[in-house]
C-alpha cells in the first residue's frame, strides 16, 4: 500500500489535507513568542523577530508535529513503514524552507517587491511543495542507508541551526530583523 496511487489512499489523503491545516497552524506561531512574554525557550521554537531565518520556524514546528501525530493516527489504518514515513517527513522539512527562502529573495531581492501577501503566499506554497515532496518520497524513494542518514542528518542540523542562530545569529541579511535591523534574541 505504500506505493499506492489510489484516490482513497489514506497516506495521500492525510498529507494533502495537511497543507491548509499546517498553513493555518503557522499563523499563531508568528505571535507565540510575544504572547509568552518573550521567553527564551519559546523563542527557540517560534520566530523572535522579522528576519527571513526566524520565519522558517513558522513552518518547521507545525510540519514536525503533523508528521509525528499523523504517523500515530495513520499507522493504525494502513501499514505505514516508520523509516519511510520519517524519511518523507525529513524531505518535507527540507523542501519547505528552501522554497520559502528562495521565493523571498526572488520577490524582494530580484524583483524589489515587499509584500506581506507574498510572504504569506510563500509560506503556503512552501508547505505545499514540502508536503508534496514528502508524499513523493513516501511513494517512490528507494531507501538506502546513505540517503536516510543524509536526510535525517540535514533535518537534525536544520533544527539545531534554528536554535543556535536564534541565540547567536551571524550578521548576514538572512538573519537580520527587517524592522529593527537587529539579530536573534
Amino acid at each position: 500500500m505504500c506505493g499506492s496511487k489510489k484516490k482513497n489512499d489514506p497516506v495521500r489523503f492525510s498529507i494533502l489535507w495537511s497543507i491548509p491545516i499546517i498553513g493555518l497552524a503557522a499563523t499563531p506561531m508568528h505571535f507565540i513568542y510575544e504572547w509568552s512574554g518573550r521567553l527564551t525557550a519559546v523563542g527557540l521554537l517560534a520566530p523572535v523577530n522579522e528576519s527571513i531565518w526566524e520565519h522558517q520556524k513558522l513552518a518547521f514546528i507545525p510540519l514536525l508535529l503533523w508528521w509525528i501525530l499523523a504517523f500515530f493516527v495513520i499507522r493504525k489504518k494502513v501499514g505505514v513503514q516508520p523509516f519511510r514515513w520519517f524519511y518523507s517527513a525529513a524531505v518535507s522539512q527540507l523542501v519547505c524552507p528552501l522554497f520559502i527562502i528562495s521565493f523571498y529573495y526572488l520577490h524582494t531581492g530580484a524583483l524589489g517587491l515587499h509584500s506581506l501577501l507574498l510572504d504569506v503566499t510563500s509560506l503556503f506554497l512552501g508547505v505545499m511543495l514540502g508536503q508534496i515532496g514528502g508524499l513523493h518520497a513516501y511513494r517512490y524513494s528507494k531507501l538506502n542507508r546513505f540517503w536516510m542518514f543524509f536526510i535525517f542528518s540535514m533535518t537534525a542540523l536544520l533544527f539545531a541551526a534554528y536554535i543556535a542562530f536564534t541565540l547567536a545569529p551571524p550578521h548576514l541579511p538572512l538573519f537580520m530583523d527587517s524592522l529593527t535591523g537587529g539579530y536573534g534574541l
